[in-house]
């Protein structure tokens, strides 16, 4: 009864052999004895996948075309005593922003489709007039609000329409044209970017603002011509980032990884020990003595690091004791046909975004190969760049982190060096959007203890 029981299970029936030799002859023979032996589990795994996932697209995207954004114009003042603070401030506000992760609960994932949504950091120049943005679900406004006025008080906030709209979300265009990529990380994401600490003069204390070179060509464009800068920041736990930061940093200890051992693996070591345990006692075979752990070998390089390594494992444990988000960059330089200046515009942000480039560390650089627009294609280039450009202009416009790259980790204190209010007395951009005068006094029944 037992042998007809097994014998009616058809993966524990499979004969190798045959198989193999079907294999040899007629191969389309072997595919079908593969799948009526037990092989057509495998589809029914994968089909089960793909409607799992499917399941969790559908939700998800239907949950995000029911909620409502806000795009806010932040207009810093121009003659004031908050316009003089340091990208700490900003550094402080993304520290707010991290009050928007809300992470969903089992029923709020899978049954309602409910996912973290980004915060995008925005800086326009259309035709040289500069404005910040930040975008946002419209349930967010209060808390960025409250993040901003914060730091600047003075600030003037507005909710302004989409400047992304008037440009085609399709290439290539009769009237339009652009360039466009994402940045992408040269290092793992636990090594950082040089931050604004690094840019200040030890002896008067003077912050080189590293966005200052950008603002200036920014003010420069002329008729026709916009320049698009997006941070998108996605409030995370931070979990998997610490993980892969303790990875990094032992890794530079000399500390070898110690694989945790799951259920599944006890499963299947079980039968292995249990022979291995029964041959033991048969055979008479002593225990092997389980080897002492040496203390000397618990720090193995830390004596020999060098100063240069030291500095690197300092900066990444600060970075990973910091406040983060995963994130991602873009940046488009669009204008109407015959007005893009490449050389003026893009190499100039590019270097902008270099100053935080570190030869030790991590370092930014625009990525070509599959997203951004690249001028040396062999096959079909401009079809394909014109796809590109397409793609890169509506995930821009629906501030859509899962387009493109997959985003990396950056910390406060690198997402404030990337994107801060200009320091104005080192900023002289003439088109610079800023308020004249105070708009109004902040709300007198803010409690004070």
């Amino acid at each position: 009864m037992d042998e007809q029981l097994l014998a009616s299970i058809p993966f524990l029936n499979f004969d190798v052999n045959a198989f193999l030799d079907l294999a040899g002859a007629d191969p389309f023979t072997a595919m079908g004895y593969l799948i009526l032996h037990g092989g057509w589990i495998i589809f029914v795994f994968l089909f089960l996948w793909m409607v799992k996932y499917g399941w969790l697209e559908y939700r998800q995207n239907k949950w995000i075309a029911a909620r409502e954004w806000i795009l806010l114009r932040i207009t810093v003042p121009k003659a004031s005593e908050y316009n003089q603070q340091t990208p700490r401030g900003v550094e402080n506000m993304m520290a707010n922003f991290a009050g928007a992760h809300s992470p969903p609960s089992w029923k709020e994932e899978w049954i309602d489709g409910q996912v973290q949504m980004p915060i995008s950091l925005e800086i326009a120049s259309i035709e040289g007039q500069v404005s910040y943005y930040v975008h946002s679900l419209r349930a967010l406004r209060d808390l960025v609000e409250a993040a901003v006025y914060a730091v600047y008080p003075d600030a003037d906030i507005d909710a302004v329409e989409d400047y992304t709209l008037p440009i085609p979300a399709n290439f290539p265009s009769d009237e339009w044209d652009l360039w466009g990529t994402e940045m992408t990380n040269v290092a793992p994401d636990p090594f950082p970017l040089k931050t604004y600490p690094e840019f200040e003069d030890k002896i008067t204390g003077e912050i080189k603002d590293p966005v200052a070179n950008m603002l200036e060509v920014f003010s420069r464009l002329g008729p026709g011509e916009q320049a698009w800068y997006q941070i998108l920041i996605i409030p995370t736990d931070q979990k998997n980032f610490k993980k892969r930061a303790e990875q990094v940093i032992n890794k530079i200890k000399g500390i070898k990884e110690v694989k945790k051992r799951t259920m599944m693996d006890d499963v299947l070591d079980l039968p292995l020990k249990t022979l291995t345990t029964f041959s033991d006692v048969a055979l008479g075979n002593a225990a092997p003595e389980k080897k002492k752990s040496d203390p000397k070998e618990a720090f193995p390089r830390m004596m020999a690091l060098s100063p240069g390594e030291r500095f690197v494992l300092e900066a990444i444990e600060r970075k990973a004791g910091k406040i983060g988000f995963e994130s991602k960059i873009r940046f488009l330089y669009v204008g109407k046909k015959g007005k893009l200046s490449k050389p003026k515009v893009v190499n100039s942000f590019i270097g902008a975004i270099k100053q935080t480039n570190t030869f030790n560390m991590q370092a930014l650089k625009p990525e070509t190969k599959h997203v951004g627009i690249n001028g040396t294609l062999w096959w079909f280039k401009d079809r394909r760049n014109s796809e590109r450009k397409g793609k890169l202009v509506r995930a821009y416009r629906k501030r859509n982190a899962s387009v493109g790259l997959k985003p990396y980790f950056l910390c406060s204190e690198e997402l404030a060096t990337l994107w801060h209010f200009p320091i104005l007395m080192q900023v002289k951009a003439p088109q610079l959007r800023r308020t004249e005068a105070k708009k109004a006094e902040p709300p007198a029944n803010i409690p004070f203890g």
